[in-house]
This record gives structure tokens, sequence and C-alpha cells, in this order.
């Protein structure tokens, strides 16, 4: 990580700490230690199989590009994807990273990996979207107006950032030109054949990407879709019984529009502070103690952002033995073939 990025995790570590101290730490402390263990235990069993949906969604969508894929190797690339982008801002290394680790391992198009994890982003873009402008719209009279213009303005930057991508999508021909455009410039920065191989790299990589997205059967996307629902249904009801878990109620709509935020806000808010910022401030304005908002949104934090982590070393462990065992399988079967020579 770089001194910028650095920094910028550290701000959200701060954030995290700012958001505790201003809602009391020691009511904090009072509603961590009260909550229902039982319940929470749920949360961390929804989460995980939230992680098996969201990656078979992934396997789903490269295979609707022609790529068969190990779900074990997609699990591994794709959890360790997961905590790298709850880390690290703007979630373009944990995106880079299975991309490549698809190509590396399996053989997967560059363009073709980009391509399912665009069209990914998109699915999820486009129901958190309408998840935080149908809450919110319904939320705006009981959110005060510092909040509500924040919040205003962040699904806004949200909304224009689905509309780019989709427009993007749907205009391969412009794709193409912004290809042809960023390999005459390689080739000019870089001479000699070397250029022109790059350059080629960067055209049959957008190719690539166009004939991934360009699905000739529109209904194989039906069904990473409707996984797509499944996941963010899975995402709200969890944060629902984190807050059952503290004792408290609060209306359905708050927990939908201060779960759809921190997924949205994740994007420069990591380590959890987004889902603690959005959760102390829209739960808090529909009705919530500061403190037990907070909490809620810590607990949120714990059981999924920072869960992330030692579930994906879990998985890059297990995969690794499992080469391990397969390459000495086929080790001990050369020598029995060599040895019935």
């Amino acid at each position: 990580m770089g001194i910028g990025t650095k920094l910028r995790l550290g701000i959200s570590i701060g954030l995290i700490v700012l958001v505790i101290l201003a809602s009391n730490p020691e009511e904090v402390w009072t509603a961590l230690t009260g909550i229902n263990v039982n319940l929470i235990l749920l949360v961390v069993v929804l989460y995980l199989i939230n992680l098996f949906v969201k990656a078979y969604r992934w396997s789903v969508l490269m295979g609707c590009a022609g790529n068969s894929v190990p779900f074990r190797t997609t699990f591994t690339a794709f959890s360790l994807c997961q905590a790298i982008n709850n880390l690290i801002p703007g979630k373009v290394l944990g995106e880079t990273s299975r991309i490549v680790e698809m190509s590396a391992r399996e053989g997967v198009a560059i363009g073709k990996g980009l391509a399912s994890v665009v069209t990914e982003r998109i699915m999820d873009f486009a129901v958190l979207t309408i998840l935080a402008v149908t809450s919110l719209f319904l939320l705006l009279a009981s959110i005060v107006e510092e909040q509500r213009s924040y919040l205003i303005l962040l699904v806004a930057l949200m909304v224009v950032a689905n509309v780019l991508l989709i427009y993007v999508l749907v205009r391969p021909k412009l794709l193409m030109r912004i290809g042809a455009w960023g390999a005459r410039l390689t080739s000019k920065a870089i001479k000699g054949e070397k250029g022109e191989r790059y350059a080629a790299k960067v055209l049959g990589t957008v190719r690539s990407f166009n004939e991934a997205v360009a699905v000739s059967d529109k209904r194989l996307l039906v069904w990473p879709s409707m996984l797509t629902l499944l996941i963010w249904g899975n995402e709200i009801a969890r944060l629902y019984l984190i807050i059952e878990a503290l004792g408290v109620d609060v209306t359905l709509v708050a927990v939908i529009a201060s779960a759809s935020l921190a997924s949205l806000s994740a994007v420069v808010l990591t380590a959890g502070s987004g889902n603690v910022l959005m959760s102390s401030a829209v739960l808090s304005a529909s009705g919530l103690d500061p403190h037990v908002a907070a909490t809620a949104g810590l607990l949120s934090a714990i059981t999924s952002i920072w869960l992330s982590v030692p579930v994906s070393l879990l998985a890059m462990v297990v995969d690794h033995r499992v080469q391990q065992a397969q390459s000495e399988d086929l080790k001990d079967a050369d020598k029995n073939q060599r040895g019935y020579n």
C-alpha cells in the first residue's frame, strides 16, 4: 500500500473511533455486552452463506462468457478480493487481483474476467441505487437537514456512476475506440516490437471484454440477477437481525436505507467505517439512541468487513493444501506409470 492508501485507511479507522467516542464508549460497550449472541451467530452464518452465493454468481457470469472454472478456485479468488476491497479504498486492487488470478490459474482472458466483474458491479449498483433512493425518499421527513443533504449527494453520485457504467456496456464501439487510442499511446510510449506487443494486448483485452459483455442469450443473465436480489436481501436481513440482537425496534425502511448506503459508501470508506457512519446517521435519525446506532454499525462491520480477512486466509490455506495434494497425486501417478513401463 502506498502512503495515500495508508492515509485513507487510517482516516477510515479514525472515523470509526470518532463515532464510538461521540456515542459514549461506555454505553456502546454496555450495548455490546447485552446482545443476543445466538442472533449474532446467525448473522455470521448468513454472511458466510452470502460470500458463497457471491462467489457462485461470479462463476455463473464467467460461465456466460464461456469460461468454466472450479468453484474452489473461484471462491478463493473472490474471498481474497473481498478482503482486499474491505481494507483498501477504491476496490480497484481487489477486483484486479481476482481477474489476474483467474487469468494465471485458469486461462480466463483478462477482458472476459473484467467483463464479468463489471457486470457483477452493475447488478449490485442497480439494486443498491433502487433500494437507497426508495428508502431515503420514505425517510426524508425524519432525517435532519445536514444528514439529508449528505445522503442525497451520495446517492446522486452513485446513480451517475451506475448510468455511466451501463452506457459503456451497451456501447461496445466506444470501448473499441478507447482501446485503439490506448494501443496507439502504448506503441508510441514503448518503441519497437515490445510496444507493438503491449498494444496488441490492450486491443485483445478490449475485444475479449466486448465479447464477454455481448451475451447472445440475455436469458443467461436472469439467474445472476436473481442471485443479486438474494444477496442484498441477505444483507438487509443481517442488519435487521443485528438490531433485533440489541433488543431495539426500528423500521424496515431505515434498515434498508442504512444497509444500502453503507454498501454504496464502501467505495471510499473502508475497514467498516461506512457501516458505522451510515448506521449511525440513518438509524439515529430514525429514532434509535446514538450509541445503539453506532453499536449496530460496529457489529455489522465485525460480522462482515472484519470477518472477511480470516475467511479469505482460511480459503487460501485450504486451496493451497488441495493443490499440493493434487500435485502429489500426479507425481505418484507418473511414477507408477514409469514403473509399469
